[in-house]
């Protein structure tokens, strides 16, 4: 059992260009943002591609219905693709500091969980199938560090509308992963 995965993250939002924490907030393509999604889609035209998911967050949802205008594919919504929800904080500028024990926000611990599951709930459904996902830029980090068993540190930030392939197999263990998350400080 193995998926390709086709890693994408949303096309630029306003919120992108303010360098604010939109966290599980909708957020606006900016007409870059649109075009780069546009772009997308044709450069995607001669790719094989199984099954379309995306987060159902606005801005990736957007990003994905203006690649599908290439694809004409079926875009499955999935909940678990949104980015970090950073709770109370959401909004707020990059680089403010978010306490580790606030309630609020989805903790690290909990965002690699997500992406594992996420990861092993596709292995299961969608056995050798090429997979196009669009999501967020932080969570996306979490998936590939999922996938290569790494600190999502190691893992450099994507652009946006930049794709990132990688085959996942059956054999993937998340547990021999975690210990790669667990120590990380928000």
């Amino acid at each position: 059992m193995s998926v390709t995965l086709l890693l994408i993250r949303h096309g630029q939002t306003e919120e992108n260009l303010a360098h604010i924490l939109q966290g599980q907030q909708d957020g606006h393509l900016t007409s870059e943002g649109i075009q780069q999604a546009v772009n997308l889609g044709k450069q995607l035209l001669n790719e094989h591609i199984d099954t379309f998911i995306s987060s159902d967050l606005g801005r990736a949802l957007d990003t994905s219905r203006l690649i599908n205008q290439s694809l004409c594919l079926n875009i499955i919504k999935e909940p678990l693709l949104r980015e970090r929800d950073f709770g109370k904080y959401t909004g707020c500028p990059y680089g403010t500091q978010i306490p580790s024990d606030d309630k609020s926000v989805e903790t690290v611990e909990q965002l690699y969980n997500r992406a594992c599951k996420w990861l092993e709930s596709i292995l299961h459904q969608y056995d050798d199938h090429v997979i196009l996902a669009v999501s967020h830029g932080l969570f996306l980090r979490f998936i590939q560090a999922a996938i290569m068993g790494v600190h999502f540190k190691n893992i450099t930030p994507m652009h946006n509308t930049e794709i990132r392939r990688y085959t996942v197999h059956s054999y993937f263990a998340p547990s021999l992963a975690k210990e790669h998350i667990e120590t990380v400080e928000s």
